[in-house]
């Protein structure tokens, strides 16, 4: 039973690593608030 939580263990972090890799190598953790003040100062 403990070799099976521990493989479960290991492979959740390994999806949400990869997961959070993916999201910083497409961008969709970039802070992009400074793009909506310089639009909405255009107004």
């Amino acid at each position: 039973m403990k070799k099976q939580a521990a493989c479960l263990t290991v492979g959740l972090g390994v999806v949400l690593f990869g997961a959070l890799y993916l999201a910083k190598k497409t961008g969709l953790l970039e802070d992009d608030s400074h793009l909506y003040d310089a639009f909405d100062s255009t107004l």
